[in-house]
């Protein structure tokens, strides 16, 4: 049998038969940039007041989008800028890396950002660091890579610099409605948070209230497997990211934040 499929008449065959028309479909729309402003009374005199977010046009993994738990964590870190100064941060699954960018800009030591290894995931990261603080790529103080959550823990954990491969600070927004993604994170958090003194900070919104309780499980499963102490430090009503989306929409437009960390600690200072 051919394996080009060719018709009687010596045509293209089946390839052809199926091939879509030049436009056929739309070209994807394309990457855009959100300016992020932060709360002048958390900027420090000469600081960055305007935050260049890149983002992409569409992405099947959601990273064109500026989530509203990004912004709150943003928030939290500007209000508590020493969660995050002098520290060596990570952040998984970043998509526009918000909250990178502002630990960057309140004095964090060394952050490594990271989204899947896609290249237009992490190609839009680097894109966003380069708008707002190229300086930082440049002496390697930014760094940006693909990570597949609970997969190759010692490599990225090198890139964190300190000797037991493990951060100071994670940090993570709308991530645990990713629900079969659990186990991943959770190693990542045991491996990559370090003793005693790391904090991981999660960010997320119930965006499918009948799912609540399974996006729960995430810090359930942190508390009860992992021996960690939970803090809730923020809730605010942001609305909802998606208007048409079903469900309470006061549900859907409220972003929880809670701290992971070896140790309840007290009220965190500015």
């Amino acid at each position: 049998m051919a394996d080009n499929y060719e018709d009687d008449d010596g045509g293209a065959g089946l390839g052809a038969m199926f091939a879509e028309p030049e436009g056929f479909r739309p070209p994807p729309p394309p990457p855009k940039t959100e300016v992020f402003a932060r709360r002048a009374e958390n900027v420090e005199a000469g600081g960055v007041q305007l935050v260049k977010v890149s983002l992409l046009g569409a992405h099947p993994l959601w990273g064109h989008y500026l989530w509203n738990a990004a912004r709150e964590l943003a928030h939290y870190l500007d209000e508590h800028k020493a969660v995050v100064r002098g520290k060596t941060v990570l952040e998984l699954g970043a998509a526009g890396a918000l909250p990178s960018l502002v630990a960057a800009l309140n004095g964090a030591r060394r952050v490594v950002i990271t989204d899947y290894p896609d290249a237009d995931l992490v190609g839009n990261i680097r894109t966003g660091v380069a708008l707002n603080m190229p300086e930082r790529l440049a002496d390697g103080s930014v760094v940006v890579d693909g990570y597949k959550w609970g997969h190759e823990i010692e490599r990225i954990g090198a890139l964190g610099g300190a000797a037991d491969g493990t951060f100071d600070v994670l940090l993570m927004c709308d991530l645990v409605f990713n629900h079969t993604e659990h186990n991943g994170l959770l190693q990542s958090v045991a491996r990559l948070m370090s003793r005693p003194a790391g904090a991981a900070y999660v960010f997320f919104t119930h965006h499918r209230p009948w799912l609540a309780e399974k996006d729960m499980e995430f810090i359930h499963r942190a508390r009860d497997e992992l021996g960690l102490c939970v803090d809730r430090i923020a809730e605010s009503f942001t609305g909802a990211m998606f208007d048409a989306d079903a469900g309470d929409p006061r549900v859907r437009g409220t972003v929880h934040g809670f701290r992971l960390s070896y140790h309840h600690q007290k009220a965190e200072s500015s």
